[in-house]
This record gives C-alpha cells, sequence and structure tokens, in this order.
C-alpha cells in the first residue's frame, strides 16, 4: 500500500512549487489553495506510508473534502479580488463562510459544494485573470481541468482502483502546475 504514497507525494511537491510561486507574484490566496491541497496530499503521503490506513482514513477523507472545497473558494476569491470581476470580495465571502457552514453541517453538500465553486471558479478565470494574455477559452480548460479530472478519473468504476488514484493524483499535481500558469503575467514582471 505505500505505492499510493507517492502519487500524494507528487501533489505535495507541487503545492510546495506553486505555492511559492504564487506568492511571488503577490497572489497569496491562491498559494493558500493549492497548500489546502497539498495539505491533505501530505496527509495521505503520511497515512500510506506509515500503515494509518485505517486510523487515517476519516482525516484524509476530511482533509479531502473540506480541504478541497476550502482550497477552491480560496482560488475563487483570489480571482474575484482582480478589480474586474463583478463580485466583489465581501460578497464572496460571505458566500463562502455560508457554504463552509452547510458543508460542516451537512457533510453531503461538500462535493455539491465543491462542484459549484468549482464551475464559478472556472466561470471567473476564464473572464477575470486580466495578466494572462491567453483566450478564455484556454483559461477555462486549465481551470476546469481539476473538475474534469474529478468526474473522469476519481474513483473511477471503469479503472483499476489503484491505477484510478495515481492517475487522479498525477492530474492534481498537474492542474496545480496549471494554477500557476493562470495567475501568473504572460509577460514577467
Amino acid at each position: 500500500m505505500a505505492h499510493y504514497a507517492l502519487s500524494e507525494l507528487l501533489i505535495v511537491l507541487a503545492a510546495l512549487w506553486a505555492g511559492t510561486r504564487l506568492v511571488a507574484h503577490d497572489r497569496a490566496i491562491a498559494a493558500l489553495g493549492v497548500l489546502l491541497f497539498g495539505a491533505a496530499a501530505a496527509i495521505g503521503a503520511v497515512r500510506f506510508s506509515f500503515g494509518l490506513i485505517e486510523p487515517w482514513a476519516d482525516m484524509h477523507r476530511f482533509a479531502g473534502t473540506m480541504g478541497g472545497l476550502l482550497a477552491m473558494m480560496a482560488l475563487t476569491h483570489q480571482v474575484v479580488r482582480f478589480e474586474t470581476a463583478r463580485l466583489s470580495p465581501q460578497s464572496h465571502m460571505a458566500l463562502a463562510a455560508l457554504g463552509l457552514g452547510l458543508a460542516l453541517a451537512m457533510p453531503a453538500l461538500r462535493v455539491p459544494l465543491f462542484l459549484i465553486w468549482s464551475l464559478g471558479f472556472i466561470w471567473l478565470a476564464a473572464r477575470h485573470t486580466p495578466l494572462r494574455l491567453s483566450p478564455a477559452w484556454q483559461k477555462a480548460g486549465v481551470a476546469g481541468f481539476m473538475l474534469f479530472n474529478v468526474l473522469v478519473f476519481r474513483q473511477s468504476p471503469y479503472l483499476d482502483a489503484a491505477l484510478s488514484w495515481h492517475i487522479f493524483h498525477v492530474l492534481v499535481a498537474l492542474w496545480i502546475v496549471g494554477v500557476v500558469w493562470l495567475f501568473s503575467p504572460s509577460v514577467p514582471d
């Protein structure tokens, strides 16, 4: 089972790299988002490396679902902070707080809320990432790669469980690198 830790570790490394790059581009909220994905993966890496499969299962699941939701909210908030977005940062914070409260009170809402914030992130990133001078469809594709990955590869019934696990995690790591591209200026500062 230790092999499961390898693809988790890839996410951790991608998140650490991305976090430093995003902070360097004054995108600390986006850095927080990718680091939350990295933290969930770090729990998984420790869980599988040290045979804590069952004892850490609930913590890993919670970190993946709640951490993933909070991470997507942080990435969306980073986009909302751009002056071109029509949603005010205060309004988004209020919506995010409400969403987190609902997710804590009703765990069944965590995945639907993640999907809603993912769609919001895709929509906003395509239209309101002014420093990335790329067509909207490219920015939407990068922002939406995580949602595609979740829908197609996470616990896929068509793939072996281990293969599904590793493909999902490798693609999460690639998406995290894409997030850096999305929030970095097209022309270096």
